[in-house]
């Protein structure tokens, strides 16, 4: 699939954004994401600093980043352990068939 140009706006800024075709929906999704964080940051410091604006809204996203990839890991260490588990008893069942 070739790529495609989507245009999106982030905080009065329109960005022509080259993805993925099957991305685009995505695309446009994490923009208008990234646009609410950054408004909702503006009203919270009523501040007017573009620059500063976008880069604490930045800082704020990737802190959600490591939190929700902090998550997914201590739930894949879970499902890692109930495999071991699981093999175990199914080792202790096979053994007790065949014994």
């Amino acid at each position: 699939m070739g790529s495609e140009v989507v245009r999106v706006t982030i905080f009065g800024t329109d960005f022509n954004l080259r993805c993925d075709g099957a991305d685009a929906e995505t695309t446009r999704q994490v923009a208008r994401y990234v646009n609410s964080k950054i408004a909702e940051l503006q009203e919270l410091t009523a501040s007017r600093d573009d620059m500063k604006l976008a880069v604490l809204s930045a800082l704020n996203i990737a802190g959600e980043l490591f939190e929700t990839k902090a998550k997914y890991e201590a739930e894949a260490k879970k499902v890692r352990d109930y495999e071991e588990k699981v093999k175990a008893i199914t080792g202790k069942i096979d053994g007790a068939q065949k014994g």
